[in-house]
């Protein structure tokens, strides 16, 4: 008897895991359609607009003063061929010099524009969670491409609508977030 009640028992703890709540939304979709993260990707495409002219500038003037140098270097001293590569060389270092600065910089700024945005969803997202009793939550898009998780969205719900509305995002509101305007 008392193996008939310990394998019942362990019979229906797999169904209690039926009865929990999961969920899924898209991530990139909800981000797409914030006017924060709009005006986020306007200011950071700007930003890497700005580091790369900067970067084509003195990959200019490197490029003249090469060139100068390699016209005029049979007729020069060797001290001013000396002087004149190490000026070169000077200017080489400091152009991939900036190409790191610049890359860290574009990141940080990125990671400074862009975290609260995140946040802000993620809490959108615990916040629905919570208050209707999902178990867990997952991100569409990180679970097909992180290669081990699989969503059957048929046994899950899709949140996707509902945390742009904890957002205070409207359907239209979306659409016009993600569709940028070509009147000027």
């Amino acid at each position: 008897m008392i193996k008939k009640i310990l394998m019942l028992v362990l019979l229906m703890a797999p169904l209690s895991l039926c009865a929990q709540k999961f969920a899924y939304y898209d991530h990139f979709d909800v981000m797409q359609s914030m006017p924060a993260f709009q005006t986020a990707q306007k200011e950071l495409e700007e930003l890497g607009k700005k580091y790369e002219n900067d970067l084509k500038s003195m990959q200019d003037e490197i490029i003249s003063k090469r060139d100068a140098y390699l016209a005029s270097a049979d007729s020069l001293p060797e001290n001013m061929r000396n002087r004149k590569e190490q000026e070169i060389n000077d200017l080489m270092n400091r152009f991939q010099q900036a190409q790191q600065d610049n890359q860290t910089a574009f990141q940080q700024a990125q990671q400074d524009k862009l975290q609260p945005i995140v946040a802000q969803v993620a809490e959108a997202v615990g916040s629905i969670a919570k208050a209707e009793g999902y178990v867990y939550v997952m991100d569409r898009q990180t679970a097909s491409t992180s290669g081990g998780i699989f969503i059957n969205e048929s046994m899950c719900e899709n949140i996707t609508a509902k945390v742009k509305a904890k957002l205070g995002l409207s359907t239209t509101s979306a659409a016009k977030a993600a569709t940028p305007s070509t009147t000027k």
